[in-house]
């Protein structure tokens, strides 16, 4: 693990008591799962399916959060409220602003597990 994927995750290894083999472990579960979810949640997204967009958002939140408790984690909550609204268009732009940190999140969350 090299330094920045260190500083990264600094708070997901103190949560795993500095287990990197485990981090990387857990990343290697998760990212093609996390990669699915996030291409489902973007289709729902652009359905205007905002039942799937709730669903698939706090499945999408709860995989990353092992990795990550700020942002962009915290703001799927946004998101998945909007969609319990039924905002399609509230849920759209946040969704935008949104998506590119979700899939730095993830690719970076892919490098660790380059690592098992």
């Amino acid at each position: 693990m090299n330094e920045h994927q260190k500083n990264r995750f600094s708070a997901a290894l103190r949560r795993l008591a500095g287990d990197t083999d485990l981090l990387c472990c857990m990343a290697s579960m998760v990212a093609s799962d996390a990669e699915e979810v996030l291409a489902k949640l973007t289709r729902a997204i652009e359905a205007g399916d905002t039942a799937s967009v709730s669903v698939t958002a706090h499945q999408l939140k709860g995989m990353l959060s092992t990795f990550e408790t700020d942002s962009p984690v915290t703001e799927l909550q946004e998101l998945i409220d909007a969609a319990r609204r039924h905002d399609a268009e509230a849920t759209r732009e946040q969704f935008q602003s949104l998506e590119p940190q979700l899939s730095e999140l993830l690719a970076e969350i892919s490098a660790l597990q380059q690592r098992v």
